[in-house]
């Protein structure tokens, strides 16, 4: 039995055991549970996307913070196995290679993500091996899904902006004196040099990583699964000072909420994405996968277990200054507005005269709520032609109040603000339009909390930096002339926008009031090729969002985007502001209806994304 053993031990080390030689975002682990799939949808990150934040535990149980290993320079994940021989044969190539980056402020991080390893056993290796760098045991392979992660070996360098530069081998032989190619290397002079990558990803070959389903076994508790779920998705919100009734900041919290918490995730009204998974690749996207909702079920209905500390992952860092640093320009409602404690929620539009000396290009905005307790949602207009300020002469008090609309026709909109939602840069060298002298006008939507309350909300202003930046435009797939029966429940609503020049999509916001049921955008190009563009099961007035694409769509001129959309006006419709229902048509007030898909597009004549800049022309 033992000479059987050695001989099949060294048919496997000649091939590496079976090395498996297939691209890795197309790798499937078939040992264990997947964690490529999130519900059906690949949850691997490409090279040219950023990385949300990252926080981990090393060996010593000591907190890594992604955004602390980017201070000096890149990061570089490199996954590896006590196991694996090829992995194995990798120690001395990655000592050489943080010999030689460390003092250019490159960190490697070693990642050993495979369930059949220990603790104990990765530290004797680490030891044995003399790793002089950050090593971590992903238990619960949360390292690896984030980055996609298939093999070992298997590497991921990040830049100083938290972008995914290269993924993939570490160079192309196994043997030492016969590699002709060290990808890695070479992506990482590239990134230091502040030069493209040429070849951003590369096929891995090694053994596959294997983890185990701790969910048929019955150990999911708060620190192993629930705390991390909650960091990601729900903590921006529910913690203190912040917009969400209640915090989930630690076990104590969750326990004591585990009922809500499961009750919202399973039926996904929490956390407040409404796009229907698989329809669209949004990168803003902080939906929970099916798995991730069968744990908190699996948590709650079996006793909401604390786990072992030591699992506990270390406490987010959240932002609460600028997102992005230090705005470039920094714009605040004129005076402070008082909101009454009853009636109808209030649409309130403040004018912020702007004088900035030279037309710019708006890349990101970030906005300050002055009382996040009342303030639901905030958009930032852009007026040239002095109606908004007419209409705010001849209404009391700061601003004027209008209904489903701004009362003017907005030259530009550079961005806008809903709770849970992170500021997004538009693409690389592109921006929205903001001239040199204008109005910006703020739209404030506030709730009433039955006393008085009083809000002075302010944004911050993120210019382009890039020579000579592309403005982004905004179309619309609308439909006015609709009417909307009473009594009736399903009213089918249809709109199209033809693409008259090739244009790359960027982003998608849909828009309904009180009756909306469903929306679905298709692109239907001319081959013939249909691009799904978002789809929306059960809308809500309540949480819109604009939907930011991980990669631009390319839509051809002629390409007609269709819009397709239910309202329910039907007295069963607890939403429906009309008892008895009445016939609807458009209407700007928030108990009439719209019907709109707002397209962010940038010209195809304009802008190349390969190099991300403008066009040649």
């Amino acid at each position: 039995m033992q000479i059987y053993v050695t001989l099949l031990y060294s048919i496997a080390l000649s091939m590496c055991l079976a090395p498996v030689m297939a691209e890795d975002q197309k790798t499937e682990i078939k040992d264990g549970h997947n964690l490529l799939q999130d519900n059906g949808r690949e949850t691997n990150l490409a090279p040219g996307q950023t990385i949300a934040p990252l926080a981990f535990k090393d060996l010593a149980g000591s907190s890594i913070y992604l955004q602390d290993c980017l201070q000096d320079g890149p990061a570089i994940f490199v996954f590896m196995s006590t196991q694996c021989p090829l992995a194995k044969r990798y120690t001395t190539r990655l000592n050489r290679l943080h010999q030689s980056y460390a003092e250019r402020g490159a960190t490697v991080i070693a990642v050993f993500p495979n369930s059949n390893e220990t603790d104990e056993g990765v530290a004797q290796f680490v030891k044995q091996v003399n790793y002089p760098f950050t090593v971590a045991r992903d238990v619960n392979g949360y390292i690896t899904a984030r980055l996609g992660a298939t093999m070992t070996p298997q590497a991921f360098l990040v830049d100083q902006n938290s972008v995914l530069r290269y993924r993939g081998a570490i160079d192309d032989n196994r043997y030492e004196n016969r590699v002709k190619k060290n990808h890695l290397v070479a992506a990482l002079d590239a990134v230091m040099a502040n030069q493209e990558v040429a070849a951003p990803t590369t096929k891995a070959m090694g053994c596959t990583i294997h983890q185990t389903d701790d969910n048929a076994e019955g150990k999911i508790t708060y620190t192993g699964h629930i705390a991390r779920i909650l960091q990601d998705n729900c903590q921006s919100c529910h913690r203190p000072d912040q917009v969400a009734p209640f915090s989930l900041t630690n076990y104590d919290e969750a326990s004591q909420w585990q009922n809500e918490i499961q009750a919202y995730t399973h039926k996904r009204l929490m956390p407040p994405w409404k796009a229907v998974p698989g329809f669209g690749d949004f990168k803003n996207d902080i939906s929970l996968s099916d798995e991730e909702i069968q744990w908190i079920t699996a948590w709650a209905k079996g006793g909401a277990a604390e786990g072992d500390p030591k699992e506990m992952p270390p406490q987010p860092r959240f932002n609460d200054d600028w997102a992005y640093g230090e705005p470039d320009l920094i714009v605040e409602m004129p005076e402070e507005y008082v909101i009454g404690p009853e009636g109808e929620d209030d649409y309130r539009h403040f004018i912020i005269p702007s004088e900035i000396g030279e037309d710019r290009f708006v890349e990101a905005i970030d906005v300050r709520p002055g009382n996040r307790g009342v303030v639901h949602h905030v958009i930032a207009y852009v007026d040239t032609s002095g109606k908004a300020r007419e209409l705010d002469a001849a209404d009391p008090g700061p601003g004027y109040t209008k209904f489903g609309g701004v009362g003017f026709d907005p030259a530009s909109t550079i961005g806008g603000w809903a709770p849970g939602n992170t500021p997004v840069k538009t693409p690389p060298a592109t921006g929205h339009w903001l001239p040199a002298k204008c109005d910006i006008v703020l739209q404030v939507h506030y709730y009433r909390s039955g006393v008085e309350e009083r809000d002075r909300t302010k944004i911050g202003v993120y210019f382009s930096k890039k020579d000579r930046p592309v403005a982004v435009r905004t179309s619309m797939a609308i439909n006015t002339k609709f009417l909307l029966q009473a009594g009736k429940k399903e009213n089918t609503v249809t709109a199209q926008r033809e693409i008259k020049e090739s244009s790359y999509l960027f982003s998608v916001t849909p828009h309904m009031h009180l009756l909306g049921e469903t929306m679905e955008v298709t692109a239907h190009c001319p081959d013939g090729t249909v691009i799904p563009i978002v789809k929306i099961d059960d809308w809500d007035f309540n949480w819109q969002a604009t939907y930011h694409f991980r990669e631009l769509q390319l839509l051809p001129a002629g390409t007609k985007v269709k819009l397709v959309a239910t309202f329910d006006n039907s007295a069963e419709n607890p939403n429906n502001p009309n008892n008895p229902p009445k016939n609807m048509r458009w209407g700007d007030k928030t108990t009439d209806e719209m019907c709109i898909a707002f397209l962010g597009l940038i010209k195809e004549s304009e802008y190349d994304p390969t190099t991300q800049s403008r066009r040649q022309k």
